[in-house]
């Protein structure tokens, strides 16, 4: 996963939460080291490596479940040791109050909250069995608590924002690879498939593709105008979105050009959907009496998607250089 994908696909404050975390376990563990403190050393050597190889997990696949259960019981396993041995001058505790805060970010707020409180109740039962360094007050859980829910409501804050950011940024994108007239999408929207497409790593996944161009459509604008015109390509377009899958794209390319986009489809598939738009458009009574028909170029592809509406044109121009209303569709 590349840094760009990093950002998006992970919470940009791990960026540098983690760092901060590995450099403070880290001198810590030098700091050991130097007082010849070896069991402390030994742990928070462990420790400082298991936030790295977390660091390289999250950076390559993402902050999933397994990530966030690991980190969990390394801070778990950390408590314990630092609440039995105590640390260097029985100062262990203090680490208490910044793990319980970044166990909430990692896991979120509502997780975070839970699982902070099981910290805060497995201290309390060492400190019962008689398994701590020192014997803790009563205070130290209380602000071990208040802690904990400042920080999960503040984190839930976060997140609700991040929510609502969200979906006014889906949303404007959303507006953006519209077509303002036909409601399909438009070329921004092609782009980003090609671009998810190829992010994503889908190679071995069948795409085919479609221009479609109308013909006669220059005689509509001439005679009827262009407000007649702009019936047309809705109209056509209603026709393309109801011949194909929800999970398949529809997109003004462009004038009165069409571009769709068949996910996981065979040869013989595109050939039966461009069959089914002429089927639709020729039993439509008004495109009928407008001599208004179609011109279809496709192509399939499930390796080579940046030569796929390339394919697709020179299709299409083959079949309007002889005819019309027909389609030519190819393998890549």
């Amino acid at each position: 996963m590349s840094i760009q994908q990093f950002f998006v696909k992970t919470d940009y404050r791990f960026v540098f939460l983690i760092p901060v975390y590995f450099l403070t376990v880290a001198v810590f563990a030098v700091i050991a080291f130097f007082n010849q403190e070896w069991p402390l050393f030994s742990v928070l050597s462990i420790f400082t490596l298991a936030i790295f190889l977390f660091g390289i997990y999250i950076i390559k696949r993402g902050l999933t479940w397994w990530s966030k259960a690991f980190m969990l019981l390394v801070n778990a396993a950390f408590v314990i040791f630092l609440m039995v041995h105590g640390g260097h001058n029985h100062t262990g505790y203090f680490w208490v109050f910044p793990i319980l805060v970044a166990t909430i970010q990692i896991l979120g707020a509502l997780s975070g909250i839970f699982f902070a409180c099981l910290l805060v109740l497995m201290i309390w039962l060492l400190e019962k069995w008689g398994m701590t360094d020192l014997i803790l007050s009563s205070r130290f859980y209380f602000a071990s608590l208040a802690l904990v829910f400042i920080t999960g409501i503040h984190e839930m804050t976060l997140e609700n924002n991040r929510k609502i950011l969200k979906k006014q940024v889906d949303d404007k994108e959303y507006e953006n690879r519209l077509d303002p007239l036909t409601k399909v999408g438009n070329r921004r929207l092609v782009d980003y498939e090609l671009e998810r497409i190829n992010a994503q790593g889908m190679d071995g996944l069948a795409v085919g593709a479609l221009v479609v161009d109308l013909d006669n459509f220059k005689k509509v604008n001439d005679t009827l105008g262009h407000s007649a015109g702009d019936e047309v390509l809705k109209t056509i377009a209603n026709h393309l979105t109801s011949c194909v899958r929800p999970s398949d794209k529809v997109a003004r390319w462009g004038g009165d050009e069409f571009m769709l986009l068949l996910y996981g489809i065979s040869l013989i598939d595109v050939e039966r959907v461009a069959k089914r738009i002429q089927e639709s458009i020729t039993h439509d009574e008004r495109l009928e009496s407008l001599d208004v028909s179609v011109s279809m170029g496709g192509a399939i592809t499930s390796s080579d998607y940046s030569e796929l509406f390339k394919a697709a044109d020179r299709n299409l121009l083959s079949i309007k250089n002889h005819t019309k209303n027909s389609f030519k569709i190819t393998m890549l």
